[in-house]
């Protein structure tokens, strides 16, 4: 049962119990987990009970590689468990290679893994639950309030932390998201950004480029990646830039039901950064309330990262010093 798995992890200090778990979110006193050293295998009967048997009150969302429900284990930790459809033809050797790759993407921003589940032809991932929906919701959604920019740009630098541990800290190698874009930032009430679904997530194997099959959300793809399957980590700074983006403008990649705004985000937006228009870039909901500096630096980042040539591209850690104002010089317009 879980409540013995969590017990016997205690004994090394690994999990606590959920009462005594550190605060993931200030804003509705959500708890998560301490890192454990390895993800924990859990049994279906644990995952049935926690997700009161994958009821449709429980589904969180619905994407390409299966369900997502959210569930609390007995220990009171809630969770999102994540039930890979059968058809994905994700295999067991497949599904075990990303669970011991997730078991090393440990991060303030990145959402973590607490373990797995296997059950016949049901391969399940245990995550922690993230309470305050996604970028995207928060962009798009009629129901959402506008997003203010100092929330803008918190989330950019969180995120691009999130993406610079996965690139560049990870022990072992670095992880390759390959689907990143506002559907995949979680949100806490605090608006810390954590990245997730990792369905598509990869090892960088060697020190060249790789080729490999073309997966992931069109608008985001790098064209390296779109058009011949080269992938790097450079592919994930591409889909990055796209959604520093989306946070400065608060514009969808194309909106078919606006007549102005049919132009793809990313061509209109290049030319106004070139220009230094950058109130024509501005959402404007926000009206004059933003930061200029940093709406410059912001869209600066987002001109280099969607750079067509993947060598023009800053790495994460040095977008992470631009929007941080340390390394203002190391790029021009």
């Amino acid at each position: 049962m879980t409540s013995q798995i969590v017990k016997r992890q205690n004994n090394f200090g690994f999990l606590p119990n959920s009462s005594d778990a550190p605060i993931l979110c200030s804003g509705c006193g959500t708890r998560t987990q301490l890192y454990a050293m390895d993800s924990m295998r859990f049994s279906y009967s644990d995952i049935l009970l926690a997700t009161n048997e994958f009821s449709e009150n429980n589904l969180l969302g619905e994407g390409g590689y299966g369900h997502v429900y959210k569930g609390v284990l007995r220990d009171g930790q809630q969770i999102a468990a994540n039930v890979r459809k059968e058809e994905s033809g994700q295999g067991f050797t497949e599904f075990q290679s990303e669970v011991y790759v997730l078991s090393f993407a440990k991060h303030k921003n990145i959402v973590m893994l607490l373990g797995h589940c296997c059950k016949e032809r049901k391969n399940i991932l245990v995550y922690e639950y993230i309470c305050n929906k996604s970028l995207h919701w928060h962009l798009y959604d009629k129901n959402a309030a506008v997003l203010n920019w100092h929330q803008r740009y918190a989330i950019a630098i969180g995120t691009a932390k999130g993406l610079r541990f996965l690139h560049e800290e990870c022990r072992g190698s670095p992880i390759i998201h390959r689907d990143m874009r506002p559907s995949n930032i979680l949100l806490t009430h605090d608006f810390v950004p954590m990245l997730g679904d990792f369905g598509l997530a990869k090892w960088k194997t060697g020190d060249s480029d790789g080729h490999t099959r073309i997966l992931g959300t069109l608008g985001y793809l790098a064209p390296e990646y779109a058009e011949e399957g080269i992938i790097s980590v450079r592919t994930d700074v591409f889909a990055y830039g796209v959604v520093l983006l989306q946070l400065i403008s608060g514009r969808k990649l194309v909106d078919s039901k606006n007549p102005d705004r049919q132009r793809p985000l990313r061509q209109w937006a290049e030319p106004l950064i070139e220009k230094l228009t950058l109130h024509e870039l501005i959402d404007p909901r926000l009206g004059e309330s933003y930061d200029t500096y940093e709406l410059y630096l912001m869209a600066k980042a987002a001109y280099y990262c969607v750079q067509r040539d993947p060598v023009r591209r800053p790495t994460m850690a040095e977008v992470v010093l631009l929007l941080e104002g340390e390394k203002d010089h190391f790029m021009s317009l």
